[in-house]
């Protein structure tokens, strides 16, 4: 076969049109590294856990760091179907969710349970993406008076856009980012939107799976053994995929131990069972989920803006405040002396002249003039409208879970949300008041600043006599006294900052007391949480409303019985869904016979739950002293396989169309303990027949391939044995097709003499 391989490559134009050659700065990591599916990017991850974006010319889109002195590899990566986000799975067992235009992490999956091990498959699938068509815009849909579209009727879309949080929020903050903002908070559901579903499931070592849909609901995290009690515990998921429609999963897992590969499906009966409602759950959800987190670092927000500027206002406190304690006095009298009288001690002269002085002055006063404005600024255009965003979204849900018929089996009970309407409410209550006490403070202050400045260009005038005397600026010096007394040493809005006050919220609500009566009380307790505390505190609780629903979710989760595939591990593997078939091409390694073998599992649905019903096996040969560097599924009838011969270390590269190839029909699971693979080796070989063919240079080695199979985006890349240089390529023209083109153009722009 390699002699006819390479007779063919000389008969053969050079296929796979090469559109670019280019270079990596870092080497990049085998196996971790995949097309966009809607989009010309490439994603790397590098030996040194940088994560890198690429255009497909190359140029750069963004990059993520990796820490210095943090041990957590990134271990597997996968696109969303759509090509929006980006999941990297850790070898801490964290999943992270980057938004593409950015970079940004938007989410972070964590196991609930402490033993979570390193990521070892992320299979990200829904039952849309396929239908889009690319370069063609969605067609406009007529709204329909239907109950189901009042249903469907986003409430959240009449309300104002939430707005950027500045940047005070924090350098690892998510909302600083519009693009981001837009798509976790501000983004419109759409109607017919119902019957979209995103399913994320990510398999760890150690036997768990963690199940997640509509991007960030976590339905929780399982042992794979205890959705299939054939399994043993501590089976590995090695990959997943899924049927366009979602109906049917398809599994590849390993035993602990002995690495025997097995393949099972997966039924995920809540989807059919809730329907709609599902939608309107997960997807409220995780618009709460985000909100709630919004809510945090807009408090965030608040709190580093108010520690900037009262820090600077109790540092020239405290420097005034320690001098008068020496001789008996303090700050506060030291003030009212000298605003009563007119004249300053010789202490607070001495301050005004040498500590504060007119460029302090001007400072205190720029510092905190920001400070409150921002402040009040936050509240008004973020962290009120959060609540309000809540208020309509716990609303929503409470009345989904008075509904009787989809309530009820979800998990859902009115209780809970009213709770979390209190806890919004009581948020809402403080903000309020909270704005109350910046205007009531901020009104004070100004008045302050302006007898500073007054004093000190008195003061100014008596040290310099030939200066004209400055004019009285109307100075209320109630409110100046007022200030002095009730906020000069400490803030009224500190409160508003506390955290780790004792009795909890969770105390309260333990000894039956309403979180919103304690804070609509008149004369409320000094220990009352302040914003920070709420927020936890609501997202604490709202973790455990929507853990209801979840753990009835789980009951809803099946793994058929497995199918022995091979005794061992193998080298090299894939698989893919194609209508009700399941594919999975595994090459064991260069010594065991020089062959990959193609299983086909025909699947059958019966009331909801899946099962294998035949199997089927295809043989092709290896060439001899070649080896199977890589393999991919390239669509639904494509292979490619990169080959590379042991003597020489020439790569060839080739597609296959698997679909062709005769399936060997005779082995039946039920009668035999063999694997389809012990099975399949007596089978005869049958030969690789490309569709598409090309032979490197020989200074090229060629170790890996990622290819993009999807009609309009047909484009791969394969990367060299340094890790570094790369070829971007075509899938469907060769070299020759590129010659022709341009010879017609030629043609067409030839000038014929008459």
């Amino acid at each position: 076969m390699a002699e006819d391989a390479s007779d063919g490559t000389r008969r053969r134009p050079a296929g796979f049109r090469i559109l670019y050659q280019k270079t990596l700065p870092f080497a990049a990591c085998r196996g971790i590294g995949a097309w966009s599916p809607q989009l010309d990017l490439i994603a790397h991850v590098t030996q040194n856990d940088n994560v890198l974006l690429y255009r497909m010319n190359g140029q750069r889109v963004w990059g993520i760091a990796h820490k210095t002195g943090d041990d957590i590899k990134v271990q597997t990566l996968q696109w969303r179907p759509d090509g929006k986000m980006l999941a990297l799975g850790y070898s801490d067992g964290t999943t992270r969710i980057y938004d593409v235009n950015n970079g940004k992490a938007i989410h972070r999956i964590v196991s609930e349970v402490d033993d979570s091990g390193s990521v070892t498959c992320l299979g990200w699938v829904d039952n849309h993406s396929h239908t889009i068509t690319l370069g063609v815009p969605p067609e406009a849909k007529t709204v329909e008076c239907t109950p189901q579209t009042l249903f469907d009727l986003d409430i959240g879309s009449m309300l104002p856009r939430l707005s950027t949080l500045p940047a005070t929020a924090g350098p690892e903050s998510t909302f600083t980012s519009k693009t981001t903002l837009e798509a976790l908070v501000n983004s419109v559901s759409k109607g017919g939107e119902g019957s979209h579903l995103d399913v994320l499931l990510i398999g760890q070592e150690g036997g768990k799976v963690l199940l997640n849909i509509f991007e960030s609901f976590l339905i929780g995290t399982m042992d794979l053994s205890s959705l299939c009690h054939q399994l043993k515990p501590r089976s590995t998921l090695l990959r997943h995929t899924a049927s366009q429609d979602l109906s049917t999963h398809a599994l590849l897992i390993a035993e602990p131990e002995t690495g025997r590969l097995l393949f099972a499906t997966m039924d995920i009966l809540f989807v059919q069972q809730f329907g709609q409602y599902l939608f309107q759950l997960a997807s409220t959800s995780t618009r709460v989920q985000a909100l709630i987190r919004y809510m945090r670092e807009t408090v965030t927000s608040i709190e580093t803006e108010f520690k900037t500027f009262n820090d600077l206002s109790q540092k020239y406190v405290n420097i005034i405040n320690e001098e008068a304690q020496k001789v008996g006095s303090d700050v506060g009298l030291e003030m009212f002396e000298f605003l009563v009288t007119g004249g300053p001690s010789s202490i607070l002269k001495e301050w005004l002249a040498d500590v504060l002085t007119e460029r302090g002055q001007k400072r205190w006063e720029k510092s905190s003039t920001t400070g409150y404005e921002t402040i009040r600024r936050v509240v008004h255009e973020n962290l009120l409208p959060t609540c309000e965003r809540l208020i309509v979204l716990f609303s929503r849900l409470r009345g989904l879970a008075r509904w009787k018929e989809s309530g009820s089996p979800l998990g859902l009970e009115p209780e809970d949300f009213t709770r979390c309407l209190e806890v919004v409410a009581s948020i809402t209550l403080y903000a309020h008041e909270f704005i109350s006490a910046i205007n009531h403070e901020f009104d004070l202050f100004k008045s302050f600043m302006m007898w500073l400045r007054y004093s000190l260009d008195q003061l100014a005038t008596v040290i310099n006599i030939d200066e004209k005397p400055t004019e009285d600026p109307q100075i209320d010096h109630l409110k100046v006294a007022d200030y002095v007394g009730e906020f000069l040493k400490e803030s009224s809005l500190k409160p508003f900052m506390k955290r780790n006050t004792k009795p909890k919220l969770s105390d309260h609500k333990e000894r039956g007391e309403s979180i919103l009566d304690l804070y609509s009380k008149t004369e409320r307790s000094a220990t009352a949480p302040g914003f920070m505390e709420l927020a936890e505190y609501l997202d604490e609780l709202s973790k455990t409303v929507f853990s209801k629903p979840q753990q009835a979710m789980r009951q809803q989760l099946r793994v058929s019985k497995p199918v022995l595939l091979r005794e061992s591990g193998v080298d090299k593997i894939d698989t893919r869904i194609v209508d009700s078939k399941s594919y999975t091409c595994l090459y064991p390694g260069k010594d065991n016979g020089g062959l990959v073998l193609i299983i086909r599992c025909e699947i059958s649905i019966n009331g909801g739950l899946s099962s294998i019903s035949k199997i089927g096996c295809a043989k092709m040969e290896v060439p001899r002293n070649y080896d199977v560097a890589d393999m991919k599924f390239v669509d639904d009838n494509l292979i490619i396989l990169l080959l590379v011969q042991q003597d020489t270390k020439a790569s060839e590269m080739l597609t296959v169309d698997f679909s062709a190839l005769d399936y060997d029909e005779g082995f039946n699971p039920s009668r035999t303990s063999r694997s389809v693979y012990s099975y399949a080796r007596s089978l005869p070989y049958q030969k690789m027949k490309p569709v598409m063919h090309r032979t490197f240079e020989s200074n090229f080695l060629a170790a890996q391939v990622m290819v993009n199979g999807k009609e309009g985006r047909r484009v791969g890349s394969v990367l060299a044995n340094d890790d570094m240089s790369y070829f971007v390529f075509d899938l469907d023209h060769t070299e020759d097709d590129e010659e022709e083109e341009e010879e017609e153009e030629e043609e067409e722009g030839m000038v014929v003499d008459e």
